[in-house]
């Protein structure tokens, strides 16, 4: 009697669930990173080649871990550090760089880096530090709260942190110092227009830091701020009104 065929393995149809970030200058390394890191199962790759193109995917993509070089033109590593660490606090960023450590003397790891790695990269031990980076979590992941009643609770605890918001229209940012909502960014929005837009998301999913590192754009009272918002969403058409 003829025994039947093993059925065969399902493909691997898992889609990628995290983003990461490289910024490097130098076409060669750039391939060696697009060829070297395909091994890293579960992760989207992004390539940018200095701080300015990087800072622009950070303001529309989602980044779980930052990955660059120091020395770049237009915009170099240290200056990246600074702004990610200060706009986006909640992306672990690792530094790989040619430079010994008497020439950056860890100023990347005073900056904000989690990790420095020296090139040409040991491509297993730099996806073990991705991995790693990508593992670390925010200082707090928001669940069963609306994000009005998050903010009204860090209003009466006078808090100063970061919130990352992120919804089906994108990924926001509002930035709070005690208490009060001082700036917002999502896309090319900043201040009010961000902050009216990422208000009146259904049901966002919320992670928040605790450090606000950006220069205040509004001074909105809180309760205002919310309050507006909610006429917008009260005088947005509806469905059946749009039909």
């Amino acid at each position: 009697m003829a025994l039947s065929p093993r059925p065969r393995p399902l493909a691997h149809t898992d889609t990628p669930t995290k983003t990461l970030l490289v910024v490097e200058d130098d076409r060669a390394t750039q391939s060696l990173y697009r060829q070297g890191l395909k091994g890293l199962q579960g992760f989207r790759i992004l390539m940018a080649a200095e701080g300015v193109q990087a800072l622009e995917i950070l303001r529309t993509e989602p980044v779980n871990v930052l990955v660059t070089d120091l020395n770049m033109p237009v915009m170099d590593g240290f200056h990246l550090i600074a702004q990610v660490t200060r706009l986006y606090p909640q992306v672990p960023i690792i530094v790989m760089t040619g430079l010994g450590e008497h020439q950056h003397r860890n100023t990347p790891l005073q900056l904000g880096a989690v990790r420095i790695l020296t090139k040409p990269p040991r491509l297993s031990l730099l996806m073990d530090e991705i991995r790693a980076a990508a593992l670390l979590e925010p200082s707090g992941l928001v669940r069963g709260i609306g994000l009005n009643s998050l903010l009204q609770l860090l209003n009466w605890e006078t808090k100063s942190c970061t919130l990352t918001v992120k919804s089906e229209a994108g990924m926001g940012l509002l930035y709070l110092k005690a208490g009060e909502v001082v700036h917002a960014a999502y896309r090319d929005l900043e201040g009010l227009l961000a902050a009216y837009e990422i208000l009146t998301w259904d049901r966002p999913d919320i992670e928040f830091v605790n450090t606000c590192r950006v220069e205040p754009s509004m001074d909105l009272p809180l309760t205002e701020l919310l309050l507006n918002a909610a006429m917008i969403v009260d005088h947005r058409p509806t469905d059946a009104g749009e039909a």
